[in-house]
């Protein structure tokens, strides 16, 4: 049977419906604004879960998954909640937890994951390839026109554009994507000997969290390669970019009035930035300021939070979105890409059924449709809700949450659940 897929965007979730594809042997082209594969690095590291790294080994040809496992960093087995002194009020998980080839955790740099998903693709990845709308054909195929005024035809076209997707505001142009009112201001800082004596000892087994007063919270995780010789050998220009270094990341979530003013704040340099943490974090934990004034500056960065409302069913047909294009969130579960991952294998393997004879493309698409918006939105609603609670300025509310943490810290079997239900 003849069947063609076309991707729109190659972002983590189109890279692994592309891996996936090809290597079930469905025919695929992917079309990548970008001119160059590394026009837009990102130089921050992202949590693979479970079954984040079981979709992945599902997609990726062996050879390729084992260059993933190699390239992650240190497994990430804890997580930890503070008050704003960094006094413990919960800590799940096991510190030296047994790390697995695909069930567990996994900590990995996005250029690293990114130049993995890239491997083998050279005849698949268009580059240069500017959406700007598409059209059915007769006989069911659909037609995608790009910026340069050359078009590609396929038997289905998959949004994997991200949040600001051009697809998506055609198909379903009532998909809200909304502003949450907060933002994240973020940095690196090197990992080195007195870094390391600044952060609680469960930092290096996981990550962090530190509840603070009028609605701030700041997530910290240290990223340790676990060793040199598996990275990448093209070094990147400062800290942000650097592919090879330990180091700290922080996070100061809040609303913007809460930080400043917002066109001043997009506006700020890394030294202006550093600033802005300085007087949220004032009377925290000293080990804290310490760490925010360590940061290399070239790294600070402010990131405005946005999420999407959940969609109705929608009559399913050669047009479908995966990742950020359908179900954009805050980072605040830290489970966005791995989303994008899900969402990548379950349509392969529906498109698969379909080209083998056993679905229809209809029966494929919203098959995986369905089930994609049951789990997908799930996501969006944990993220939302882990949000809130981290910019809730009602101080009721706060020492409500702090002293069941407490009591979650006393009571080992609900630590126990909590570290089960993590893993899942």
């Amino acid at each position: 049977m003849s069947f063609h897929v076309l991707v729109i965007g190659g972002g983590i979730g189109g890279l692994t419906l592309a891996q996936g594809l090809r290597r079930s042997g469905v025919s695929v082209a992917l079309y990548e604004r970008d001119r160059a594969k590394d026009d837009r690095l990102q130089g921050y590291r992202i949590h693979i879960t479970p079954k984040g790294c079981a979709a992945l080994h599902e997609c990726l040809p062996a050879e390729l998954y084992d260059r993933f496992v190699a390239t992650s960093g240190k497994p990430n087995t804890t997580l930890g909640f503070y008050d704003a002194h960094l006094k413990e009020l919960l800590v799940i998980g096991e510190e030296n937890a047994p790390e697995h080839y695909i069930d567990s955790f996994k900590s990995v740099s996005r250029i690293s994951l990114r130049e993995v998903l890239l491997s083998g693709l050279d005849d698949v990845v268009a580059y240069g390839k500017t959406f700007t709308r598409y059209e059915p054909l007769p006989g069911g195929r659909v037609r995608a026109h790009f910026e340069d005024g050359t078009h590609a035809d396929g038997d289905l076209l998959v949004a994997a554009d991200g949040a600001n997707s051009r697809v998506r505001r055609q198909f379903l142009p009532n998909a809200a994507r909304l502003d949450t009112g907060a933002l994240s201001v973020s940095a690196k800082v090197p990992l080195d000997d007195e870094t390391r004596r600044l952060l609680p000892r469960q930092l290096f087994a996981g990550s962090g969290f530190l509840f603070g007063p009028q609605g701030k919270t700041v997530f910290m995780a240290a990223h340790e390669f676990r060793s040199r010789s598996s990275l990448a050998r093209d070094q990147r220009p400062g800290q942000l970019m650097d592919n090879t270094a330990d180091y700290v990341m922080w996070n100061i979530v809040s609303t913007w009035g809460r930080l400043g003013d917002r066109e001043k704040l997009e506006r700020m340099s890394g030294a202006e930035l550093q600033q802005v943490a300085f007087a949220a974090t004032e009377g925290w934990a000293p080990q804290l300021r310490e760490l925010i004034a360590r940061s290399d500056l070239d790294s600070l960065s402010i990131f405005p939070l946005k999420t999407s409302t959940p969609v109705k069913g929608w009559e399913s047909g050669n047009v479908t979105l995966i990742g950020d294009a359908i179900h954009n969130m805050p980072p605040t579960a830290g489970v966005g890409a791995n989303t994008a991952i899900l969402d990548a294998r379950l349509l392969t393997r529906n498109l698969v059924e379909h080209v083998n004879g056993r679905m229809s493309l209809t029966e494929a698409v919203g098959g995986y449709e369905a089930e994609m918006r049951e789990y997908a939105f799930k996501a969006v609603a944990l993220a939302m809700r882990n949000l809130k609670m981290g910019v809730s300025a009602n101080p009721a509310q706060r020492a409500f949450t702090k002293t069941l943490f407490r009591f979650f810290n006393a009571v080992p079997p609900i630590r126990r659940s909590m570290a089960a239900a993590m893993m899942k």
